[in-house]
């Protein structure tokens, strides 16, 4: 999938169960679809293809070549980007070296700070949003377009790109994925760190180490460390690379990132929405009656709680975070692993910087366990960052309790047959057959995805919707409230 605009190592058992617990947080439906040939998304990636080779004498010389990513070419207003420095990452330094590790960092932040002087001396309205060292050499700027040309010439860039945001996807899956039977062994996770880089992750919640009382979840202000919440015996660090805001904001994605220290999931702002991923991913891993309960989890915010979308600064800062969490330079405090279910379909990790990111980490020691993706028996359709050599990819699947259900379509007759439809263990089945009027959206066509409320009256009608940009159980909610049939 085009971003939106989400090592090999040797095996221990404790590794395994949280592997284990990766999978099972990458677990979710997808709608299922039969009979797409290769041929069906052909047109999709001819559109990548040249019309002829294209022969370079010297990329580095012409500013849009080689280092100005092409779709940042042309570009107006005001554009977020990632830039790659020349000089490599502190992942590139053999393990032996772990004490020149923070050496390394320091140098890199020199090389930094002096490339984004020059930058704001040739254009002042130029603003770093964040940088890394550990994962990637690189700066996240917000820029006036006129600027690239410039900045992808500077001789220490090697890269400069457009911030490629992500979309996350997501329990009788702790026996089904192999983990019951792990932990019968006597190995539950304990002394496994895992990162779940995510919405956030509710601190509170009496499976996470809190007090499981609702008024203290209520009164916790997700923006600063109230004394004595967090962290907790369970969610034992953590941060908010991301804020409360994103992507509402005036400029909507666009927006830059505001960090705060508290990673607590925005679960009570609006109701059915994607608050509550991390949460649930979290308590899938390493909460009660988990895959690994004996792990600690490490909360770090990426993901919007208002909307599927994760932001690519915070996931690729977020990322070196967890490699480095008192960011003093020495690595030898990093997670073991680092959970992303979410993920950019038909991704190709060898231009992808989260993908980048991921193997760095891999060369630190931190195994990445990412989605693969929802796309069903699509071809090709496994998503970044799960594409990286190194990362542990996990499949989405269904689990025993998974009901096939089908829908008899008489007409119209250009849509007239029979279709089959996934019935989750979480609604309830239905106790003699429903038949009614399909209708796709609301009356007046528009709402096509049923993320907010319909207007019109839907009453015994068999309402049709987009999947994707908010969770099933908002859209149920809507057409419930309309009136539809469920």
């Amino acid at each position: 999938m085009k971003k939106i605009n989400t090592w090999r190592r040797r095996w221990s058992p404790p590794l395994l169960a949280l592997a284990l617990a990766g999978a099972a947080a990458t677990v979710a439906g997808a709608d299922r679809t039969s009979g797409r040939s290769v041929d069906a998304i052909r047109p999709e990636l001819k559109a990548l293809q040249l019309d002829a080779p294209r022969v370079v004498e010297n990329a580095r010389a012409d500013a849009n070549l080689g280092v100005l990513d092409p779709s940042l070419v042309g570009a107006t207003g005001r554009q977020m980007v990632i830039v790659h420095l020349d000089s490599e990452a502190t992942a590139s330094l053999p393990r032996s070296y772990a004490a020149s590790k923070a050496q390394h960092k320091l140098a890199l932040q020199g090389e930094q700070s002096a490339f984004v002087s020059r930058c704001q001396s040739s254009h002042a309205s130029i603003r770093e949003i964040g940088r890394v060292q550990h994962v990637l050499n690189a700066v996240f700027l917000e820029v006036p377009a006129q600027a690239l040309a410039g900045i992808a010439a500077d001789p220490a860039v090697r890269r400069v790109a457009p911030v490629g945001h992500y979309r996350a996807q997501l329990t009788e899956t702790v026996p089904y994925v192999g983990a019951t039977a792990v932990q019968a062994t006597g190995l539950d996770g304990r002394g496994v760190k895992v990162a779940v880089l995510d919405s956030g992750v509710d601190y509170t919640h009496a499976d996470l180490g809190g007090s499981g009382d609702p008024a203290d979840y209520a009164a916790n202000d997700g923006t600063i460390i109230e004394p004595g919440t967090f962290p907790t015996a369970k969610v034992v660090d953590g941060y908010d690379f991301l804020g409360n805001v994103w992507p509402t904001g005036p400029g909507g994605a666009a927006d830059p990132p505001m960090p705060d220290p508290d990673p607590l999931d925005d679960l009570a702002l609006v109701p059915g929405s994607f608050a509550g991923h991390g949460t649930n991913v979290a308590a899938i891993i390493g909460g009660v009656d988990s895959v690994a309960p004996g792990a600690d989890i490490v909360a770090v915010k990426v993901c919007a709680s208002l909307t599927s979308s994760c932001n690519g600064i915070s996931l690729i800062l977020g990322m070196d975070f967890a490699v480095d969490p008192n960011r003093d330079g020495d690595t030898s405090d990093r997670v073991d692993i680092i959970n992303m279910s979410l993920g950019a379909t038909y991704g190709q990790a060898f231009d992808d910087d989260l993908s980048a990111a991921v193997e760095n980490a891999s060369k630190l020691g931190v195994l990445t366990v990412s989605s693969a993706g929802n796309c069903g028996d699509l071809p090709y359709c496994t998503g970044t960052p799960s594409s990286a050599p190194t990362a542990l990819s996990v499949a989405q699947t269904q689990v025993p309790s998974a009901l096939g259900y089908l829908m008899l379509v008489s007409e119209p007759e250009s849509a007239a047959g029979l279709y089959d439809a996934v019935q989750y263990a979480w609604t309830p089945a239905p106790v003699a057959p429903i038949s009614g009027p399909v209708q796709y959206g609301d009356l007046d066509g528009t709402n096509l995805n049923g993320c907010a409320p319909f207007s019109g009256d839907l009453t015994g009608r068999l309402v049709a919707v987009d999947r994707g940009a908010c969770s099933f159980t908002q859209k149920i909610r809507n057409i419930e409230q309309a009136g539809g049939v469920l």
